[in-house]
């Protein structure tokens, strides 16, 4: 059987029927000079002309003003005048006024059940209006119940109730679930540094990052997430880098090695430098940087720990402590220098007068692999052979030799590898080469993890170093497989 037509069919409407619509309403009258002219007579009985009307208009803006800027923040005032005002539409049409809902079912050829809002003689707007609103509310901004404060009939709440999502205010970094993006390897013009990478800096005012591994190769990137172009490369032959990092506000490049020498590489002049170790100073595999990028401290052997100027890279001071440095970082002031031991004890020596002023136990740590303290110098993270990571408030180091930690963080397994707080001190990345993909992102705040990060689908690798650009907008992680994966954090804006 041929499939019967399922579409309505609508009866003709006869053309002769004629329908009493109200006619809209003029809202304007032709131009009548006399009626002007009683019209500004009015407007002088009532306000003196248009001269002594804008003057008392000027008076009462300045009186209004005045005493707008004389307000208190409202408590305990008699605020019962305001609101038992009630909100008016602020706009009316005339024309939907007059149309019925039988006028209106006729013209449209269409039929309701008799009754209630669908009554013939009921105005059809009042239809239109109840339809709506059972079927979506009434949205906050156009209740005529509703008290106006100072965040209500905002231009947001209008938007919003169109389909647009309200803009975030930049604000402090929520906790639960990271937005972030993977962009293109920030070594993958080469991927020439490894297998192992050590190194991954980012310059401190300038879009570019410093990767350098096991291979001796030290490379120069443009940081943009798209291309991530090569600048500049460097091979120092016999020579594995096992630390690299910019001084002298990111001129100069130091890279130190196994070997009883460091280069230096000067990054206006694209020249590199062997520069020999001090006497008794045989490695320089772990070493880091004052704040203010002029002074150099690096583990020795048997528990020393050599401060060289960054200038002439010359010995001014040797410190000691009782077991073998495993991890060294400075305060934010540059004052005071933090050394992890393989026994579990943090020691804290003053620069300024190249002694001892603190020791304090690492809570449950048998051996001590990693150390960071935030910029904020709130905040001091230890890392442990056993994979724990302990949180601590630096007052709390500073005056108890057992401190109790803040927050421990054991979501990684296997000996930690490296810490970074972000400049903001919101986030302590903590890594583990031991493992693929063994990397957390902790947010500070609330005490917890990110989630979500490292995603599912992470091709990580066996994270060796991570590493945070200037603003916190990059975050990068070096693998033992010659890779630096490179995201990008939506939070924070800029490099």
């Amino acid at each position: 059987m041929p499939k019967q037509n399922r579409k309505r069919r609508h009866e003709t409407i006869a053309s002769d029927i004629e329908y009493e619509i109200d006619a809209p309403k003029n809202k304007f009258r032709p131009f009548d000079e006399e009626a002007q002219a009683e019209e500004e007579q009015l407007n002088k009985i009532l306000f003196g002309g248009a001269s002594s009307f804008l003057k008392s208009l000027e008076e009462a803006e300045q009186e209004v003003g005045a005493s707008c800027s004389n307000v208190d923040s409202g408590v305990g005032e008699d605020t019962s005048d305001s609101d038992s005002k009630e909100r008016t539409p602020a706009w009316f049409d005339d024309d939907d006024d007059g149309i019925e809902v039988g006028q209106a079912l006729e013209a449209q050829g269409r039929k309701l059940p008799s009754g209630g809002v669908n009554s013939r003689k009921n105005k059809y707007s009042s239809l239109l209006k109840h339809k709506f609103t059972a079927a979506m509310g009434t949205p906050s901004w156009a209740s005529l119940d509703k008290r106006k404060t100072p965040d209500s009939d905002s231009e947001d709440e209008i938007l919003r109730s169109c389909g647009f999502i309200r803009k975030k205010t930049e604000g402090q970094l929520a906790s639960g679930l990271l937005e972030f993006k993977k962009v293109k390897d920030l070594n993958s013009e080469t991927y020439s540094e490894g297998p192992f990478i050590n190194a991954a800096e980012f310059h401190p005012s300038s879009r570019v990052a410093l990767v350098a591994g096991h291979s001796g190769v030290a490379t120069l990137y443009a940081v943009d997430g798209r291309r991530n172009n090569k600048l500049h490369s460097v091979l120092f032959q016999n020579f594995p880098i096992f630390c690299a990092k910019f001084i002298l506000n990111g001129n100069e490049a130091i890279l130190g090695s196994r070997v009883n020498h460091i280069f230096s590489y000067d990054l206006m002049s694209a020249k590199s430098t062997r520069i020999p170790l001090p006497p008794g100073l045989t490695r320089f595999k772990k070493f880091v940087t004052s704040p203010d990028s002029k002074f150099i401290a690096g583990a020795g052997k048997w528990g020393e720990v050599h401060i060289l100027t960054a200038a002439s890279k010359e010995r001014v001071a040797t410190l000691k402590q009782n077991n073998e440095v495993t991890a060294l970082t400075y305060n934010p002031r540059g004052n005071l220098l933090y050394g992890h031991s393989d026994c579990g004890e943090v020691t804290i020596w003053d620069v300024n007068m190249n002694k001892v002023i603190h020791k304090f136990t690492d809570e449950g740590c048998l051996q001590g692999t990693t150390l960071s303290i935030s910029s904020s110098n709130q905040f001091l993270a230890a890392g442990s052979a056993q994979g724990v990571v302990n949180l601590y408030n630096v007052d709390d180091v500073l005056s108890s030799k057992v401190p109790k930690p803040r927050k421990t963080i054991m979501n990684l397994t296997t000996s930690i590898t490296d810490l970074k707080f972000n400049s903001s001190s919101e986030i302590l990345a903590l890594s583990s080469v031991d493992i693929q993909n063994s990397v957390k992102l902790f947010h500070v705040g609330s005490g917890t993890v990110f989630s979500n990060f490292p995603p599912f689908d992470a091709k990580l690798g066996h994270v060796n170093v991570v590493n945070f650009s200037p603003n916190g907008g990059y975050v990068a992680f070096g693998n033992k497989k010659s890779t630096v994966s490179l995201y990008t954090l939506k939070h924070f804006k800029g490099y």
